[in-house]
Order: structure tokens, then C-alpha cells, then sequence
């Protein structure tokens, strides 16, 4: 699995300096730790999603009796366009982007498993 960081070195540079800067290195070291498990794009909604791969494994208890949910988003000033995903246990399992610049977006789209085929 490629690392998120070589998967999209800018993006990953932009949100571990906002998390850095704003008190939150833990995040922005699990960030750059992570491996890219899967890219959602779509071209028309202008919209993705890169799944991740969490650097801790969750122990039997946490999989098999509490069970991995959603826990929170962590939004970014800059850049607006992108937010972290948290799961219950504070781990990092996403970044989506909502409008993210063209070139970012072409990159998802040469990335995504989700692209349009066509007929």
C-alpha cells in the first residue's frame, strides 16, 4: 500500500502544517503515517474521499465488542476544502474534499477506484 504522504505529497505537507499549528502534532504524525486504502472521486459532485489505513490496530475488545464507528471531523481554515475523519478511538480513517483545486482533483480521478468507464 502507498503511503499517504507519497499518494499526495502537497495535500498531506498543507494539513500536517494546520495541524501543527494548531496543537494537534499527534494527528499530523498519524497522518503521515497512514497508507491510502482507497480513493473515491466524482468528477461531477466535485467530491472525494481518501480512505486510510490507521497506523494502531484495534485490540479484541475494541473490534469484536465496542466495534469501529465514526467519531469526528476535524476541519481545516486552510485549506477549506479538506477534512479529517476520526473514528471513535481517535484514529485517523479519511480525508474528504469537498471542491478541492483542479489539480488535486485530477489527481483523484487518476487515483479513484471509482471512475466512470464508460459504455
Amino acid at each position: 500500500m502507498q503511503s499517504f504522504t507519497d499518494a499526495f505529497p502537497e495535500l498531506a505537507f498543507v494539513l500536517a502544517s494546520e495541524l501543527r499549528a494548531t496543537g494537534r502534532a499527534d494527528l499530523a504524525s498519524e497522518l503521515e503515517a497512514c497508507s491510502v486504502r482507497d480513493v473515491s472521486y466524482d468528477s461531477e459532485a466535485n467530491a472525494g474521499l481518501i480512505a486510510l489505513d490507521p497506523t494502531r490496530e484495534l485490540n479484541f475488545v475494541e473490534r469484536n465488542v465496542i466495534g469501529q464507528k465514526f467519531g469526528q471531523v476535524v476541519t481545516f481554515s486552510r485549506p477549506r476544502y479538506a477534512s479529517l475523519q476520526l473514528d471513535n478511538f481517535g484514529r485517523v480513517v479519511g480525508v474528504e474534499l469537498l471542491g478541492p483545486p483542479a489539480d488535486l482533483a485530477s489527481s483523484l480521478l487518476l487515483t479513484s477506484n471509482n471512475r466512470w468507464r464508460g459504455p
